[in-house]
């Protein structure tokens, strides 16, 4: 299982117009985005300790791999099943 860090999110939320996309209607436009970004956070934690429980791996994705050291690692995980 991949999950971004936080640092990987606010980046994003910084970089990619849609990640900070406020919907129309919302009451507090400003606080939108850090909401969103809360409660990312707080799935991203409940799914990595599901995944330590349960034995699956976890690769945090923060942008300090670059895309063939991410394959790498993927093929490294699956290589019996390769």
């Amino acid at each position: 299982m991949s999950v971004p860090t936080a640092e990987f999110r606010a980046y994003q939320i910084g970089r990619l117009p849609r990640t900070g996309a406020v919907a129309d209607g919302v009451s507090d436009s400003a606080r939108a985005p850090r909401n969103r970004l809360a409660r990312d956070e707080l799935v991203a934690a409940d799914a990595v300790a599901r995944a330590d429980e349960l034995g699956i791996r976890v690769v945090r994705v923060g942008g300090s791999r670059d895309a063939a050291a991410v394959t790498a690692l993927v093929e490294e995980h699956f290589a019996d099943l390769l």
